[in-house]
């Protein structure tokens, strides 16, 4: 990799990790359902890395693959994928920082969890603009302290702090939940 590329990708790189924070919201999903401490904090860094970060401007995105890992403070966001898509049109370019993210995708097995608490999934996404998050998947899972909701759609309206979990209409199954009793 040549000079300029390496130092556009460096840029590229430390701007994702600014921007990322907004994936961490599927944490916020989990307080909405089950309560807890899923939180995000503007004073903390945001750390992001895998094994692959490509930057396709004329595509409008950024791509971090193997192992990708989001971290901040206690939230810790693991997934096989992240694709951060940004919108068209216009002045900037996500290199130099003048790209607004459009819409975040997590695919490849996604997991987020804090000191007390873990979310799972297969995929997840969230959209900048409505500020819907959707966390999928053949086993969605919330839990803390032993409780566990379980379902295959996660939906979570931010704006109208409301919160959706969805059964597997092909496996005929509905959400469920466990509480257990020390947790009543």
């Amino acid at each position: 990799m040549n000079r300029q590329n390496w130092g556009r990708n460096a840029r590229a790189f430390a701007l994702l990790a600014a921007l990322c924070a907004p994936i961490l919201v599927t944490a916020h999903a989990h307080a909405q359902v089950g309560g807890g401490d899923f939180s995000l904090s503007g004073d903390e860094p945001v750390q992001v890395d895998g094994d692959r970060l490509e930057v396709l401007e004329d595509e409008g995105m950024a791509v971090f693959e193997g192992n990708v890992r989001v971290v901040q403070g206690d939230t810790v966001l693991r997934t096989g994928k992240l694709v951060i898509r940004y919108a068209r049109g216009g002045d900037g370019s996500l290199a130099t920082g003048g790209a607004q993210i459009d819409r975040l995708e997590a695919s490849g097995g996604v997991n987020i969890q804090t000191a007390t608490q873990v979310a799972t999934g297969e995929t997840g996404t969230y959209d900048m603009a409505s500020e819907v998050l959707i966390l999928s998947g053949k086993r969605v899972t919330l839990s803390e302290d032993g409780n566990v909701a379980t379902g295959c759609l996660l939906t979570v309206d931010m704006r109208a702090n409301r919160s959706r979990l969805e059964g597997c209409r092909d496996q005929g199954s509905r959400p469920t939940i466990l509480i257990q009793p020390q947790s009543r």
